[in-house]
Parts: structure tokens; sequence; C-alpha cells
């Protein structure tokens, strides 16, 4: 009964806050990036809620669960990610003044490589609601296991709907407090804590390890270099385009704020929990075995190792891990279909688009379930849909921030269609080579940015013609 009490206050608790700071939001800008005047230090929370979603818990901890210190990998590259994320991109793009990433195409290289970065992107970034949608209902099914998984995720997303659907970017912000405050208390600070005193210390862990499966002990030995090397660049090199933090970067006051919010989010408090997630499910590789399924360790552990109201407590700081980033990107989606597609399609004005934003919420979170459900597993759902995107938008990135001069709209064209052919293509073939799908298409899509802007470049052209 307590586990239920506590799960119910917590839903009420964001949905008062949610729907108590964005009730007064009027207009479409409002409801994406809130007007771009985010305060400095609620963005750096913010940004680190959204952040922490089911890859950064679940994922971390799952991966070093089921594969011992090899699993850390996860935990470097998505760090990488986020801090390149944060120097090379933050301030750049929210110098752009936009508020998708098919605006900021657009807005260099024309419409038609906007119009395909978009489709890419809503694949992209749908795939990590999926995953959102799927570890919601997996943490709320540890509350209430007679639950089962698709009414777990059902009533989660509803949930998640009812206050971003009202406030937007400004409530998704306002809700991060809550939930940064809860993910840091539980992940950073009781969790380690919990696994070191049942497993009697590191050495017992390692002992434990030793004997049971020393292969764990051994980094590159579960876990291929192979594999490691190029699902780490994907998600590093995937996470400098930063779909979760997107709209909270070009919500930032200005392009100094947005960089030092993204960056002091990083380093104080994403980088420090990645790790410690990836340590809590490592630890519990050597004091739960045969898990059914890898993650399920976090909730798992605090079932088996937390009394009644402290395990209710901590399982509601997963949900709010969760609830960040589920929030931010059905709200970044939304954006993008009504602004990018719908909005190219039917020129829509400002109280049209808002009910617009409102209504793809709902569209995308209903197919967020169903995805989310049929998914395997959260970090193969993130990899293997937001592959092609990646592969294109890193290099375009770049080009467009650093090689502005000569990226044109026939050279980034034709990146595109190298990077989904390349990456796609690989991945059929059965990824022959040993690395995967992703880094295969970002080499290829990369080399034909350069090769195919040099080749296309005309000096004067009017490049956003």
């Amino acid at each position: 009964m307590a586990k239920v009490i506590i799960a119910i206050l917590y839903i009420a608790a964001i949905l008062v806050i949610g729907f108590l700071a964005g009730r007064n939001v009027k207009t479409a800008d409002e409801f994406a990036v809130a007007n771009r005047n985010i305060p400095y230090w609620t963005n750096v929370f913010s940004m680190s809620s959204a952040w922490i979603g089911a890859g950064s818990t679940l994922g971390c901890a799952s991966m070093c669960y089921a594969y011992g210190v090899s699993g850390f990998y996860l935990a470097i590259g998505v760090s990488i990610g986020a801090i390149l994320a944060s120097v090379v991109f933050s301030g750049k793009i929210r110098e752009e003044n936009v508020s998708t990433i098919p605006e900021l195409v657009r807005k260099h290289v024309g419409a038609k490589c906007a119009n395909a970065i978009a489709l890419l992107s809503i694949f992209s970034v749908f795939s990590v609601v999926a995953s959102q949608i799927r570890s919601l209902g997996t943490i709320l099914q540890m509350f209430v296991p007679s639950l089962s998984l698709l009414t777990a995720i059902i009533i989660m997303t509803v949930v998640m709907l009812i206050y971003t659907v009202v406030g937007g970017m400004v409530a998704a912000t306002k809700t991060d407090k809550l939930n940064i405050g809860l993910m840091v208390l539980s992940v950073m600070i009781i969790l380690p804590i919990v696994a070191l005193v049942k497993a009697g210390g590191l050495s017992n862990i390692v002992e434990t390890l030793r004997t049971s499966d020393p292969a764990k002990l051994q980094f590159g030995k579960t876990v291929g270099w192979g594999t490691m090397i190029s699902s780490g660049l994907y998600f590093g090199t995937s996470g400098m385009v930063n779909s979760e933090n997107f709209l909270r970067v070009c919500g930032a006051k200005n392009a100094k704020e947005a960089r030092g919010a993204s960056l002091t989010g990083t380093l104080l408090v994403y980088m420090p929990y990645l790790l410690f997630a990836s340590f809590i499910g490592f630890a519990g590789s050597a004091l739960i075995a045969d898990l059914g399924t890898s993650d399920s360790i976090l909730p798992a552990m605090i079932n088996q190792y937390t009394g009644t109201v402290l395990g209710a407590i901590l399982l509601a700081a997963l949900l709010a891990a969760v609830m960040g980033t589920a929030a931010s990107v059905t709200i970044l989606t939304s954006v993008m279909l009504s602004r990018d597609v719908i909005g190219r399609i039917k020129p829509l004005d400002g109280k049209a688009m808002l009910t617009t934003q409102r209504i793809c919420m709902i569209v995308v979170a209903a197919l967020g379930v169903i995805v989310g459900y049929f998914g395997s597993s959260i970090v193969s759902i993130m990899e293997d849909i937001g592959a092609p995107c990646g592969a294109a938008l890193v290099p375009i990135f770049c080009g467009l921030f650093f090689w502005k001069e000569k990226m044109n709209a026939k050279g980034t064209l034709t990146t595109i269609v190298v990077a989904v052919v390349a990456t796609l293509g690989y991945w059929l073939l059965g990824s022959p080579l040993g690395i995967s799908h992703f880094l295969f298409g970002l080499i290829c899509s990369t080399i034909t940015m350069f090769v195919a802007n040099s080749i296309f470049y005309k000096k004067g052209e009017d490049k956003a013609a």
C-alpha cells in the first residue's frame, strides 16, 4: 500500500506543479521554448533532468549488470557526447534563434534538405520517446506488480500528457526541479550505499564475480571492442545533436547561458549520475543472479534490499528520472511535426500552431506506447531507429557551424541520402565489418559531406533558396 500511496503522491505533485506552471501558456513559442526566457539554474537542473532518462538510468545499469565492467562503455560514450554537445554546439544553436533542427537546416541550406532532415529527426527523436515510455511502464510495474506492462505504460503516458499538453516546455522545466532532486538522492546517494552495504564492500563484489562470472571483471571480454567502440561512438556522437535538450538550449536567454547551463549540468549532475547508475548495475550483477531482464536491475534492487517506504521513494525517483526525458522528447517531436511537416503544408497562425502542437503531443505519445511496448530493449530501441538520422546529422551540424562557406543544398542532400542508404544497407547485410550500422553510416556520410559539398559549391550562390 505504501508504494501505491507514494506513487500517487509523486504523480499528483508533478501534475499540480506542471499544471500550475503551464496554465498561462498562450503561444506556440511559450509551449515550445518557454518564450526563450528560461533562467540559468532552472535550465541547469532542467537539462540534467531531460538528459537523465531511460538510457542514463535503466540503460547504464542494465549494461553493467549484463556485461560487468565492459558495460561502462555506455556511460563513457554518452558523457563524451554530452560534453561535446555543450562545448561545441549549444551556444551556436542558441545564436541561430530557431526552435527545431529542420529550422536550422532550412535557414542555411534550403527547404529540400530541411524536409529530409525533418523526417529523419522525427524518426530519431521518436525512438527516444518510445524507449522512455517503455521505461515509465516498467518502473510503474514495480509499484503495482499486478499491472500488465501495457497497462502500466498507458497509465504513465496519460500522466505525462496531462501536464505537458497544457504547459509544454514551461511545465516541463518546473517539474524538472522535483525530478532532479529525487534522481540525485536515489541514484547518486542512497542506492550506491545500499549496494555496497548489502554486498559487504567493493572487494566482496569483485570476489563474488571472480567466482561466479570472471569475464565481467575483464574490460572487453563480455562485449567486443568493436561493439563497445561503435556503440559508444553512436551514443557519443548522436548525443552531440542533443535532441533531449534541443528545446531547452533554444529556450535559454542567450548563447552564453545555453552553453554554460548545458556544460554545468553535464559535469555537475549528468556525468556522475551515469557512472553511479552503471556502478549500481555492476554491483547488482554480484547480488542478484539470473534476473529475467537486465533492464529491471535497479527496480529489482530497490524491491529486494530496501524497506517498503524507502523503496517506494526510490522507485518514485526512477519514475522522475524517466519522466523528464519522456516529456522533453515528446514535446520536441510534436513541435517538429507541427512546425516542420504540417506547418510547411498548411501555414498556421499562432493559436492554430499551439493547438496543432498539443494534438501532435497526443498522437506521438500514442504511437510511442505501441512501439515502446513491442520494443525488446531500451538501448536497442534508441540505437536501431535513431542510427540513420544520427549518421546524417552529426557531419551536417559540424559543417553548418564550422564549414559554413562551403555547405550547400545539393551537397547536404547528397550527404543525407548516403547516410540513410549506407546505414540501412549495411544493417540489412548483417553488419559484415564488425562495426555498428551507425558507425559505418557516419564514416560514409562524413566523407560524402566534404566531397559532395566541395563538388557542388558555387561561390555567391543563395544556399537557402
